[in-house]
């Protein structure tokens, strides 16, 4: 009997162990997941500290960008006295199968009357001109002398003659520019000529005429 008795405690003994061991496993668990828990939260705030600073680097990058792009340019029209009051007119004068003038004038803010004769031809040309108080275009006269053009001669009394120039070597373009006061001008009278051909181009002789009015 006594070895009965003994061998029953034993037998609780072992099962008494094997369920403290087997309650023991949960806690061990649990622990476990505390501690992990507990390094997940750790590292939250550190994750949430990472994107508050990509954050704050992300705005500094665009307040960056913002500085340095390309500013605004605005262009400011300037109020030099010398805008037009009325708008260019053109005319085109063919004087040959070769040979075609373009004229453009108009009157500057400062009342002043400003003429362009423009041709493109390597003939050398020449402007024969003058003035009218009259719009007839008759009783030609003279401008001021301190308004003539350059390469500019006295023709007569009452006429002037300017050489067409070349704005440079390579280019066939010449030009004559021409501006004066318009005072009591009325008509701006011209012919062409080419002098070394002893030629002229008068509009069968009837002139041609701008009426600067």
């Amino acid at each position: 009997m006594a070895s009965n008795d003994e061998q029953k405690p034993v037998e609780l003994k072992v099962e008494e162990v094997g369920v403290l061991q087997e309650k023991e496993q949960p806690e061990e668990e649990e622990e476990e997941e505390v501690e992990q828990n507990e390094e997940e939260e750790q590292n939250e705030p550190n994750q949430n500290n990472k994107n508050e600073e990509q954050q704050e680097n992300d705005n500094n990058d665009e307040e960056e960008g913002e500085e340095e792009g390309p500013q605004e340019i605005r262009l400011v029209k300037q109020d030099d006295g010398d805008d037009e009051n009325n708008d260019k007119q053109t005319a085109e004068h063919q004087l040959d199968n070769e040979l075609k003038v373009n004229v453009e004038w108009y009157i500057t803010g400062n009342n002043d009357v400003d003429i362009v004769f423009k041709t493109l031809s390597k003939r050398k040309l020449w402007l024969h001109w003058g003035v009218s108080q009259g719009n007839d275009g008759n009783n030609w006269s003279r401008i001021d002398k301190s308004f003539y053009p350059a390469l500019t001669n006295e023709f007569n009394d009452f006429a002037l003659q300017t050489e067409f120039s070349f704005l440079n070597e390579d280019d066939l373009e010449q030009k004559v520019h021409i501006r004066f006061p318009k005072g009591h001008v009325h008509t701006f009278n011209y012919v062409f000529l080419e002098k070394e051909q002893d030629r002229w181009y008068n509009n069968n002789k009837q002139d041609y005429h701008l009426n600067i009015n």
